[in-house]
This record gives C-alpha cells, structure tokens and sequence, in this order.
C-alpha cells in the first residue's frame, strides 16, 4: 500500500493528495481554532504560496518534456538535411557507426522517451482528476448529500478505488520524473556526441 506512518506516533487523520497518501501526525499544542489573526493569515499565505509554486512546477515540468522532445526533432531534421555536408560525411564513432546514425538513434530514443513521459502525465492527470471526483462522492456519502448519478454509489468501492488510484498516480509521478531525466540525458549525450564528433 501507499501509505507511510512515522514511528512511536499515533496517527489522527489521513490526508492525501494526487501524489501521496500518509498518514500524518499532529505535533504542536496549539489548536487551528486557537491562533490569532496574524497567524491564521500567515499559515493561509503559506498555503496559498506552496499550491502557486507547486502548480509553477507542474506546469515547468510539461514544458520541459514538450522542450526537450521539440530540440530533439529539430535536431533530427538538421541532421537528415545536411548529412552529406563536411559535418556529418564519413565520421565514423565506435568504430563501425557513422556519426549520422548514432546520432538519428538517440535522437529517436529521446523522442520516444518524450513520448512516453507525456502519456504518462496524462494518465496521471486524469487518474488525479477521477481521485477528486471519488473523494467528493464519499464526501457526500458520509454526509448524506444529495448527488446525482446513474445508480447509486458503493463507499467501500469508492474507497477502494481512491486507494487505487492514488498509488497509480504515485506512480506515475515518479515515472515522469524518470523519463524527464532520462529525456534530457539522452539529449545531452546527443548534442555532445555531435558536437565532439563533428
């Protein structure tokens, strides 16, 4: 399962998110209805600051995957046009692999890598979005909301599958960081290996 507790603590309330589920602890002695003004206000801009910059990363991280995908085919493209010029003729690397395959390989490597890592966000993306909307109904369900669906909702199975999901989403996330980081590496192999060879 995904989930984590930390050690001699008992645990009081569960929160999860898209990326996560862990079993938190509370420390302190100060209650939330017990703070000041100020310190209501400033935990509420620390909140707000953590999801702005968390969004920013999110949005980062796209861009780079599409970033690094777009150099890749527009390296390729350079390649294939002037592979008989002075550059790309006759160099050979390893021995017996000419400069323009070795090249066109881990360009294509990368690309698909992109690829990959894009699919993978997606699903991460949608798995996330299907987490809300599970939470919202056991929401309801614990409070006997009214809500509106095709056949009435099983809470056991909506817990089920929030839990499902929130591990999918785990591990997508991780997924897509891996393949942004082997993205980039592999570009960066690329250009160095053109760059040195040529």
């Amino acid at each position: 399962m995904c989930s984590e507790t930390r050690p001699n603590a008992k645990p009081e309330n569960v929160i999860a998110n898209s990326m996560t589920t862990k079993k938190l602890t509370t420390f302190g002695t100060k209650k939330r209805t017990d703070l000041n003004d100020f310190e209501k206000s400033s935990i509420k801009d620390y909140k707000d600051r953590f999801a702005k910059w968390h969004n920013k990363q999110i949005d980062l991280l796209t861009f780079c995957i599409n970033l690094n995908f777009t150099i890749s085919i527009a390296i390729a493209g350079f390649i294939i046009a002037n592979q008989d010029n002075t550059i790309f003729k006759d160099k050979i690397i390893c021995a017996n692999y000419s400069l323009t395959k070795t090249a066109l390989c881990l360009l294509a490597t990368t690309a698909t890598i992109g690829v990959l890592a894009l699919i993978t966000r997606l699903n991460d993306f949608r798995l996330t979005k299907n987490t809300i909307k599970t939470r919202r109904r056991i929401f309801e369900l614990d409070n006997d909301i009214k809500y509106e669906d095709i056949k009435a909702s099983d809470k056991e199975k909506l817990k089920t599958q929030k839990d499902n999901s929130i591990c999918w989403t785990t591990f997508l996330g991780k997924a897509t960081w891996f393949l942004f980081y082997l993205q980039l590496i592999l570009l960066l192999t690329t250009i160095w290996t053109i760059v040195t060879n040529a």
